[in-house]
């Protein structure tokens, strides 16, 4: 080979790796691009993320979940108006999660209280109900975006010690020596139910009523849709007890699909099943829903199907997206002034 060709053919090959160092390196920049402070698209709106699933029952309920993200506040229908405390201060912190302490007057002088523990959704929770002045202490705990990261903080004596402290937090803001709680409300939304999963199983504490919006969700038998058998079991205890007029049990589902896993009104339907009750459908919009919620979220909370028996409340929506799942906290402060602080004797 000439000198001349030999030339040629090196700035060929100096030519050629430049410009896959080049393309390498524009590549890198893309990638980095959402890191360096620039928004990444947003997702399709055909494919909103699902809910997260049923807290951990047993071994072949943990194989057959897949944990997805729950949905954030900032999302369609988690948009709450913040109206502030109301006559609640600010948030006092707790180990595990915060607490809105009420005035003094709503705490009974041997220190009982009312209680209502909320887990995940604090804020939204917190804007509602702050300034409607329910009496009650209200205890938000928010742990991230997966079932599974409630039901590993409420592990040994995390519940116990959760109550311990809010007890102390109550009686110092109150001033009012050895403050117990004297009724007690569960609520969960979505991932929640991780840490509700935990409470029940363990049977630690009395819950005077338990609320469950769109929260509760089932795994599948291997390679089947059919729900696995015995791992909802603490739950439908539960609603056949609150059907029989025991402690108030109040369930909500969407429509929102789920892959993989069952779906919050799939676990609605086959606890209706396993109890014996069966729904009516709904065509009148807002039938039987309570007042206040339906109003500010539109078709998301158009109810198609419900069941009331003794103390059992169970209430199917339209939503099936995003917007509907989020619109499920809306119905707290109505379910909660009409049927919980009625049961509490208020």
């Amino acid at each position: 080979m000439s000198g001349r060709s030999a030339r040629q053919l090196r700035d060929a090959l100096l030519l050629a790796a430049s410009v896959v160092v080049l393309g390498g390196v524009l590549a890198l920049r893309r990638s980095d691009a959402p890191a360096s402070g620039a928004s990444p698209a947003p997702p399709a709106a055909s494919a909103p993320a699902e809910p997260s699933p049923l807290p951990r029952g047993g071994e072949i309920e943990r194989a057959a979940l897949v944990e997805h993200e729950a949905q954030h506040d900032a999302q369609a229908g988690c948009d709450f108006a913040d109206h502030g405390f109301g006559v609640y201060e600010r948030w006092h912190p707790l180990p595990l999660g915060r607490l809105l302490v009420p005035p003094a007057r709503a705490i009974r002088a041997d220190g009982g209280y009312d209680l209502l523990v909320h887990f995940h959704g604090a804020e939204p929770v917190r804007k509602q109900l702050a300034p409607r002045d329910l009496g009650l202490v209200i205890a938000g705990v928010d742990l991230g975006t997966r079932s599974s990261e409630y039901a590993r903080a409420l592990e040994g004596g995390g519940w116990d010690a959760l109550l311990q402290a809010i007890d102390r937090e109550v009686a110092s803001a109150a001033g009012v020596a050895g403050a117990r709680a004297r009724r007690l409300a569960l609520s969960s939304w979505s991932a929640g139910s991780g840490a509700i999963g935990r409470i029940i199983e363990r049977g630690s504490s009395h819950v005077d009523a338990l609320i469950l919006l769109d929260s509760l969700y089932g795994a599948y038998m291997p390679g089947q849709t059919s729900l696995v058998p015995g791992q909802l079991a603490p739950y439908v205890a539960l609603a056949g007890a609150a059907a029989r007029g025991a402690p108030l049990f109040y369930l909500t589902h969407t429509e929102t699909p789920t892959r993989g896993y069952a779906s919050t009104s799939e676990v609605a339907t086959f606890l209706l099943d396993e109890i014996g009750a069966s729904p009516i459908a709904v065509t009148a919009s807002g039938d039987g829903a309570p007042s206040g919620g339906a109003d500010e979220a539109g078709d998301a909370l158009r109810l198609t199907r419900m069941y009331d028996g003794g103390s059992l409340y169970v209430r199917g929506y339209a939503g099936a997206g995003p917007g509907g799942h989020c619109a499920q906290l809306r119905l707290l402060p109505a379910i909660l002034a009409e049927h919980v602080l009625p049961a509490f004797g208020r």
